[in-house]
């Protein structure tokens, strides 16, 4: 077993990073290729011609989840809601086999009708070179970050009303917010920043150890790959616990924020929609007492609290496991197929 092929829509953000983690990932069992998701016919019976009998892992999601003819097609669905839509589970039951990054995909996918083989097998998570954090103190002004693009679901305006009812005054403290030039909102006040420049990865990953606390009020998250970095980073982390956050998260690593999970009413494309798809709500009020909660914590407490986090983290998206993992099922794959 020679030849992996990934097909990424490198116009989603974090679909690039995740197709990037994943070669990482499979480049220690033969060469990848990671390549444009196809747009045309054409284009996909090139891959056919180029790659047949090969393995293809596809990055994508909802109509672009076509299979390769003559190859072993693995669909990477990366969904946030709790259901998934009924014409997308069609078209990854014409898939080989599905492979999920956390439990809460992989659940969901099973139980809105999905009967092809599924595996929860995430890339190694651990491959890039993260900075940990070496202090545990609180600035002076406490300062805190978030990660994500400009999108209702991300709850950022929730995350800044919990933050200004914790800082009523303004320069107590500072929130940072990195989204992406999209961005067309602008800030509340001074002590809320958002930075909206394109960053290279190198530069993002160097940020989390210039704060004191990851914050995230995220409605929803199929893995929450910015949640991943900060515990890399041993970067203190106060969120929800629903979707994928379970999986990554352990009680007593993370500062739970409380939530209500409630009927999901926005969507960015009525493709993406389900009846009654749900989502993880957080008042600005928890989100205010998660972050008071964080404050009060003793330097002590913190420096623990990150190093349990951490520890749990890598026992799940380690390489050490991952890599096991994924051996054992291409090499299973491989005697099914005679690869």
């Amino acid at each position: 077993m020679k030849n992996f092929i990934i097909l990424t829509d490198y116009h989603r953000g974090s679909y690039e990073i995740i197709g990037n983690l994943f070669q990482n990932t499979l480049q220690q069992f033969g060469v990848v290729r990671n390549l444009p998701t196809p747009v045309s016919l054409k284009e996909r019976r090139d891959l056919n011609l180029r790659f047949k009998g090969g393995i293809v892992f596809h990055n994508t999601l909802g109509d672009q989840f076509i299979p390769i003819k003559n190859c072993y097609n693995i669909a990477l669905p990366h969904h946030e809601w709790s259901k998934y839509p009924k014409n997308w589970i069609k078209r990854l039951n014409k898939f080989d086999e599905v492979w999920t990054t956390t439990e809460h995909i992989m659940n969901l996918l099973i139980k809105c009708g999905l009967k092809v083989p599924c595996f929860n097998l995430p890339p190694a998570l651990d491959t890039e070179k993260i900075t940990t954090k070496s202090n545990f103190n609180i600035s002076k002004k406490p300062r805190f970050l978030a990660i994500g693009e400009p999108h209702f679901r991300k709850g950022h305006h929730l995350l800044m009303q919990g933050f200004m009812k914790t800082f009523p005054e303004v320069g107590k403290a500072l929130l940072t917010i990195k989204t992406s030039p999209s961005c067309e909102w602008e800030s509340p006040r001074n002590d809320i920043v958002l930075i909206k420049d394109e960053w290279s990865r190198e530069k993002l990953l160097a940020e989390y150890t210039k704060h004191d606390c990851f914050v995230s009020a995220s409605l929803g998250e199929g893995l929450g790959l910015p949640i991943a970095e900060a515990i890399m980073a041993e970067l203190p982390v106060c969120t929800n616990f629903w979707g994928g956050h379970k999986s990554i998260l352990t009680s007593g690593g993370f500062y739970e924020i409380p939530h209500e999970e409630i009927i999901q009413p926005f969507t960015s494309n009525p493709a993406f929609y389900a009846e009654d798809q749900k989502c993880a709500y957080s008042s600005s009020s928890n989100i205010s007492k998660s972050i008071e909660k964080f404050i009060k914590t003793k330097e002590s407490d913190r420096e623990e609290m990150v190093k349990l986090a951490k520890k749990y983290f890598l026992q799940n998206y380690g390489s050490k496991v991952t890599l096991r993992n994924i051996k054992k099922r291409l090499e299973e794959i491989k005697l099914s197929q005679k690869l």
